[in-house]
């Protein structure tokens, strides 16, 4: 038997329906919109500093086969398994070639000598021009590791000090600024002026040194320690650093033509041309930075260098020496980033000295 109802109660019955379908759909539409919002809630959301840490950057070094180019790649290194940051080192000609890239900021970090770092940022010597004479926007980051030099004799010369050079054939005249401001630098120490030798034009620090090996000169020029053309030299005619006077009027003199600061040395198997203990000059090799880069990520980068700086000497022994305890300078030429100093004061190696220092080299710029 069929049951029958009235045609009204139908669609009464078919309203109620699609009444319930609707409050279903809504209900399943507050539901998703619920669930949506919460998700969002608990999805990590990227801090404010992290929108402001580049995801790539570049560093500026001088040709692969250069020590500032082992340096760049080691940092690059660390970067790049610390952090998010992926770090390249870009082999140019030198600061002269990288440094226009870093000011239109398509280089973010540079090696390069305290000399270059200190006439790059006042905008001086070679760089006036290039910076159109306002320097370039640099900061530093921290310092490295350091170069020891000074001119060399052969061992029977008969020149064992830096007065000795008197009149004598020392190797100079280098195209690179640096380069000769170094040797005149190292003859001053003995209070010997350019115009009392006898100059030797020559192209590279390593001719230098081959001169002294041919007998045509009786001194190089600027040579550092470790150098592999020194165990030429040694092999050949025995090879001799001469001793530098450490003393304040000594140093002082020295610093008028090259900044930098004695350093100890003693004989060893590395040390080529140190028979007995002896001074050297030392120079800082700096890590730079574009002072356009955050605050952020130079925090960043500084803390990721200092905690993992035991792995530098796995691309180079000779890193062993880059040190968290060289990263801040009191010798500094150029100002740090702030980002850099923020990371310091926490590591309490900042102090008011540093604060007075970092405000006189930005005061001396304006």
């Amino acid at each position: 038997m069929f049951l029958s109802c009235p045609s009204g109660a139908l669609k009464r019955g078919s309203n109620i329906v699609a009444v319930e379908k609707e409050d279903l759909a809504m209900q399943r539409f507050v539901t998703l919109f619920i669930i949506f919002s919460v998700s969002l809630l608990l999805v990590p959301q990227a801090g404010k500093g992290e929108e402001k840490i580049p995801q790539i950057i570049s560093i500026g070094t001088h040709p692969i086969g250069s020590f500032f180019n082992v340096i760049g790649v080691a940092a690059s290194k660390v970067i790049m398994e610390h952090s998010k940051i992926r770090a390249m080192a870009k082999p140019m000609a030198g600061p002269t070639a990288w440094f226009p890239y870093m000011e239109r900021g398509d280089v973010e970090l540079g090696v390069l000598n305290v000399w270059d770092a200190e006439k790059g940022y006042f905008g001086e010597s070679v760089y006036e021009k290039l910076s159109n004479k306002k320097g370039f926007s640099i900061r530093l980051l921290c310092v490295t590791i350091w170069n020891s030099a000074g001119l060399m004799v052969a061992k029977d010369s008969g020149i064992h000090s830096y007065s000795d050079l008197k009149g004598k054939r020392v190797c100079g005249n280098f195209p690179t600024p640096s380069l000769q401001l170094q040797t005149e630098a190292f003859l001053s120490n003995g209070n010997v002026s350019w115009k009392e030798i006898n100059p030797v034009p020559v192209s590279s620090v390593v001719e230098g040194v081959k001169m002294v090996m041919e007998g045509r000169a009786d001194s190089s020029g600027t040579i550092t320690l470790g150098t592999p053309v020194i165990e030429e030299l040694n092999a050949k005619k025995g090879a001799r650093f001469l001793p530098m006077d450490p003393s304040p009027e000594a140093v002082a003199r020295m610093r008028k033509f090259h900044p930098g600061y004695m350093v100890k040395v003693e004989p060893g198997p590395a040390n080529t041309g140190i028979e007995k203990e002896k001074y050297l000059w030392a120079y800082d090799i700096y890590l730079i930075i574009n002072d356009k880069v955050s605050d952020e990520a130079a925090y960043l980068i500084t803390k990721v260098l200092w905690e993992n700086s035991t792995e530098f000497e796995k691309v180079h022994k000779l890193l062993k020496d880059w040190t968290p305890s060289r990263f801040v300078s009191k010798n500094a030429m150029i100002p740090y980033h702030p980002g850099g100093i923020k990371f310091y004061k926490e590591k309490g190696v900042w102090d008011e000295e540093m604060d007075r220092l970092q405000k006189s080299l930005i005061e001396k710029k304006k």
